[in-house]
């Protein structure tokens, strides 16, 4: 893709976390059930959980039929047209969005009080950021490519070999053969988007050839107004609008699968590749003018899966190059001039077998090697850095029992982890950093009565520290390679239940309580000689809990609620962080969805997100403003596969709040307008309006 080109002398970027690491803060520390609730899964279903996450068969997992805390969110016409990976994430109780502000702007999860990089996000259950190793921005994923999103909670499918401390996102895209669709949409801030994708089907031999090719542009100017306090609360003086410059996005991304054959045996071929460009235009007490970030990445995928009586298996080979420019040649942000070039080859091979040797017991294994390696190039001194590498060796073993007519199941997982972490630089000695751990975990479901389901998980977790905390030398930023790796312990215990169904009520409702537990959580500190250095903080603890409503009502009114209450704890001894609550942690989060259905060809519908206030540092100095966003869409359809949707976010035009001005002395009656912002300073745009037009005939899931 083409980008616009910028007055000199000023060209542009890459680094994955280049964001977070250019504002200092990696320690940074609402589930609907099912739009239709369904029935209760049979025992084979209930023992297939792996395969159907894994092998992208049927509509997902049923959250009623297996241990995990988990939220199925179907991507079709319930959701309005608007939406993003972000956004339908940001629907599940538990989790919390970070944005850096407009239409398409970088963003990113947290799970249960987790960090970014705690948070495991898949693509048909191949890891985009295995063993944290970096942020997934999930605005580089257009949501319409997937059929669906699966967000656990804490505990993951043993298949997915996952030790992440938050949870898994896994994106899945659609299976078998659908009509094919195309939308364009277009909106405020010079906005535009085209998606489309089709599903060819055909025969090779005697096997079955199943497509699917799916193809996303994006583009926006990101040009708002926004409230600018100077810094100066106690100043209204001073107080004035800006227009947001240099935040521009364009972004193309296609994907392709192909798959042959069915039972018994079945080998899909994948591929995704994505570009972007975009401005970096820093936070509110700092604009810049021309720093910029781009990203190319490619993921191939081999597969094989199959099944023989009561074995199954499946056998994967997969490959990422990333390749992030970043380009701040007038020293705008961050630790000085910089223009560099970062390219990260992760490989991997991972293989699981199931076997079922009675009626009540599925057993599973599960292996993953893989191999990473990042080359960072300094543009501006022509140097390459000396590359690093990792090593990573994943062992899991499972087990499912079942029993009292399979309402009673219990699945332990053993699970170790291996990774050799190598800094090739002769100057640091080849310096290397090794990590051995073992996370098991178990979880217990029991539906005691029909429609209600009882669960319960805990286990271990972990994160080790990435090529950046471990080796980084940039600026101002200095690694330490003797980091350990962050560690926690996850227990969880909730129950859900599903609305016996009427001709005019269906629903669910369910509720879950969560501790987390951690200790050397990795944070960013600055010493005395104003250097960055990642050091390991101690522990923490959060805890909260989680409900969600679904409820389907007359056969034309949809209502969809979650609410979830957070209580963070940093454990830390030092003086500065004890007692504190840890960052970007709300108290309160909330999601609601109402859509009214009148007609066959009407649908319209009201959104609500409301984020409590927060703190952006660990020593609790600096408090987020809450926001509360409201936003309305309407679809109209022509014929049965031709609409026209209008969205509308932040109705209510909402940039500014007005605060306490000392949150900490509730007897200060003193008032201030602060400007609404997310992740580190960043403001948040007002009203914005999308037209979306999408021909898409009538699909079977």
């Amino acid at each position: 893709m083409v980008r616009p080109c910028r007055p000199p002398p000023s060209p542009r970027p890459g680094r994955s976390d280049l964001l977070s690491l250019l504002l200092l803060t990696t320690f940074a520390l609402a589930d609907p059930p099912d739009p239709v609730p369904g029935g209760e899964a049979s025992a084979p279903d209930a023992v297939s959980e792996t395969v159907i996450v894994e092998g992208n068969r049927g509509e997902g997992p049923d959250p009623s039929a297996i241990s995990a805390t988990v939220t199925v969110i179907q991507v079709d016409e319930s959701l309005p047209a608007s939406t993003d990976v972000a956004e339908a994430v940001d629907s599940a109780s538990g989790t919390v969005v970070q944005r850096l502000g407009g239409l398409g702007d970088w963003s990113a999860v947290s799970i249960r009080g987790s960090s970014p990089r705690q948070v495991l996000v898949t693509l048909d259950g191949v890891p985009l950021n295995p063993d944290g190793a970096t942020v997934v921005n999930l605005s580089e994923l257009p949501l319409r490519t997937f059929s669906r999103v699966e967000v656990y909670r804490g505990s993951a499918p043993p298949a997915l070999a996952s030790s992440a401390m938050g949870g898994v996102v896994n994106l899945v895209t659609p299976e078998g053969p659908r009509p094919p669709a195309v939308a364009l949409g277009v909106g405020t801030l010079r906005s535009a988007r085209f998606h489309l994708d089709a599903s060819p089907v055909g025969v090779l031999g005697p096997n079955p050839v199943h497509g699917f090719l799916s193809a996303d542009g994006f583009s926006t100017s990101g040009r708002f107004r926004y409230f600018d306090d100077q810094r100066t609360p106690y100043n209204l003086g001073d107080d004035r609008l800006r227009v947001r410059e240099n935040n521009d996005t364009h972004q193309l991304s296609v994907l392709g699968r192909v798959r042959v054959g069915g039972d018994p045996l079945r080998v899909t071929f994948l591929d995704s590749f994505l570009v972007r460009e975009e401005g970096v235009p820093g936070p509110i007490s700092t604009p810049t003018g021309a720093v910029g970030y781009g990203v190319v990445r490619n993921l191939a995928v081999v597969q094989a899966d199959g099944s023989d009586g009561a074995v199954s298996w499946r056998g994967r080979l997969w490959g990422q190059v990333r390749e992030e420019r970043f380009d701040d040649r007038e020293g705008e942000i961050g630790v000085g001039r910089q223009w560099t070039r970062d390219t990260t080859v992760a490989a991997g091979t991972d293989g699981h077998l199931g076997w079922a040797p009675g009626a009540h017991v599925v057993t599973g294994l599960t292996a993953v090697v893989r191999h990473d390696r990042y080359l960072s190039r300094d543009r501006l001194q022509d140097q390459v850095e000396p590359s690093r590498y990792r090593w990573s060796t994943t062992l899991s073993a499972s087990a499912t029992f079942r029993a009292w007519e399979d309402r009673l199941a219990v699945q332990p997982v053993l699970q170790g982890v291996a990774l050799h972490s190598v800094d090739a630089d002769p100057a640091s000695g080849g310096d290397a950093a090794s990590t051995a751990a073992f996370t098991p975990r178990v979880g217990v479901l029991l539906r005691p009565v029909e429609g209600i389901a009882v669960k319960a998980n805990v286990g271990r977790y972990l994160r080790p520290p990435d090529f950046l905390e471990l080796f980084g030398d940039r600026g101002a930023f200095r690694g330490q390679p003797d980091l350990r790796p962050e560690q926690g312990w996850q227990v969880d215990l909730g129950a859900r239940w599903t609305l016996p169904a009427t001709h005019t009520l269906s629903g669910t409702v369910e509720v879950t309580g969560f501790q987390v537990t951690s200790r050397d959580l990795i944070a960013y500190l600055q010493n005395g000689q104003q250097v960055v250095i990642p050091v390991n903080l101690g522990s923490a603890r959060v805890r909260g809990v989680e409900g969600a409503v679904a409820l389907r009502a007359l056969g034309w009114l949809e209502v969809q609620t979650n609410l979830t209450h957070t209580a963070s704890t940093n454990l830390s001894t030092e003086s500065a962080y004890a007692g504190n609550e840890l960052p970007r942690i709300p108290l309160w989060e909330m999601y609601h969805r109402t859509a009214l259905t009148p007609g066959e060809r009407v649908r319209v519908g009201y959104t609500f997100s409301f984020t409590g206030a927060n703190y952006w540092d660990a020593t609790n100095w600096y408090r987020s403003t809450p926001r509360a966003i409201h936003g309305l869409f309407a679809r109209v359809s022509a014929t049965p596969a031709l609409s026209v949707e209008l969205d509308v976010l932040n109705v209510t035009d909402r940039i500014a709040e007005v605060v306490p001005r000392n949150p900490l002395d509730l007897s200060d009656p003193a008032r201030v307008v602060q400007p609404i912002t997310d992740f580190a300073n960043y403001p948040l745009p007002g009203r914005t309006l999308l037209v979306t037009v999408r021909w898409e005939p009538e699909r079977t899931p």
